[in-house]
């Protein structure tokens, strides 16, 4: 295993970490908290060292499995979790409706506070989940947070980007400088912006923990166009036509583990995100002995081959069909420019919101 730092936190993290969402609600198979906390030990064991669930996973129960099994070995662990969803008070959800946020500077506090005594002390990472802009705007917030690292109970604090959010979102995040460390979506099949955002987060001196490497499983290699999922799998909302595009993604990727090639589709899916400047982890969910195995291998082989990760560039840039012709005036822009938001209404306020202190 190899590790990366988190800039200016002096917490250091291993390049895979572990998801532990799939211990939440038994989506994939649940075989109890003992089989958790005997493939949570087995990944310790392989070198990983970040764990990460947020504290809405199975209404707090993932934090407590997280608690159960590192309790005597606290100390060789980076635990990272996630705040800002009143799961606690929701009322049941209907298909398509959002659970309820809650980011009150006293409801946060108290989000941390129960996350910290469910995983048995400090929280390495906390992350503000999905937070609203009128959230990183509160000099009250900002303050809680302040108020937290400083007793102790949060090392840092980092922020989580929503899945097929804008850019400008997380550019405004970067330029602000609130944060040493994003959650963003990064997979290599280009359904999202966290490419760009890792490069703009290294460029600023700060960095992305990425998830979705796999695309729902897409870059694990196991899905057909016969693939169906059953009520109560979060898979059960993707419908024919994402399958069938993303299907068609994944077969122009077969050269990356054609006969004679080191890597599983899934291990050259990890490797891809952590060819990216200024990723520090991939987090992955597992839910296998085997899975693991599979992940944790990857980081031991040689990484994608610079012709390789051209390739897979030019396919995203054209959204995997024919590279087109190059224009002339289809130079990259700065990274300045990069950083510029790209909504013209929120000028007035992007400089206006107060700096919140995120690392101890």
């Amino acid at each position: 295993m190899r590790y990366r730092e988190i800039p200016g936190t002096g917490i250091r993290v291993s390049e895979l970490a572990f998801g532990a969402e799939p211990f939440a609600t038994g989506w994939w198979g649940d075989d109890g908290d003992d089989e958790a906390v005997r493939l949570l030990h087995a990944a310790l064991d392989r070198g990983i060292t970040l764990f990460d669930a947020a504290d809405r996973d199975g209404d707090g129960r993932v934090q407590h499995v997280l608690g159960r099994a590192f309790a005597d070995r606290r100390d060789r662990v980076v635990i990272a979790t996630r705040v800002g969803y009143a799961w606690q008070d929701a009322e049941p959800r209907k298909p398509g409706r959002p659970m309820p946020q809650d980011f009150r500077p006293d409801a946060v506090r108290a989000a941390v506070r129960a996350s910290a005594d469910r995983l048995g002390g400090v929280i390495d990472i906390c992350e503000l989940h999905h937070p609203p802009r009128r959230a990183l705007a509160d000099e009250a917030l900002a303050q809680v947070m302040d108020e937290l690292v400083a007793e102790g109970t949060v090392r840092a604090f980092g922020a989580a980007i929503p899945e097929g959010s804008r850019p400008g979102e997380g550019r405004r995040l970067i330029r602000q400088r609130r944060f040493p460390v994003l959650d963003v979506e990064l997979g290599m099949l280009g359904h999202d912006p966290g490419a760009e955002l890792a490069g703009l987060a290294h460029a600023a001196g700060s960095c992305v923990i990425a998830r979705g490497a796999h695309c729902r499983g897409l870059l694990e290699g196991k899905y057909s166009r016969e693939s169906t999922f059953p009520p109560g799998d979060p898979r059960a909302d993707i419908t024919r036509e994402w399958l069938d595009d993303g299907l068609r993604r994944v077969e122009s990727l077969d050269f990356l583990h054609a006969e004679g090639r080191p890597w599983s589709l899934g291990q050259a899916a990890v490797l891809w995100v952590l060819s990216r400047p200024g990723v520090a982890s991939v987090v992955t969910p597992m839910h296998s002995g085997e899975q693991l195995d599979e992940f944790a291998r990857a980081i031991d082989l040689p990484p994608l081959a610079d012709d390789d990760l051209a390739r897979i560039e030019a396919l995203i840039e054209c959204g995997f069909q024919p590279v087109p012709d190059a224009a002339e005036d289809d130079a990259p822009a700065s990274q300045d420019d990069a950083l510029q938001d790209d909504d013209p209404q929120d000028d007035a306020s992007r400089d206006d919101a107060p700096r919140v202190s995120a690392v101890a």
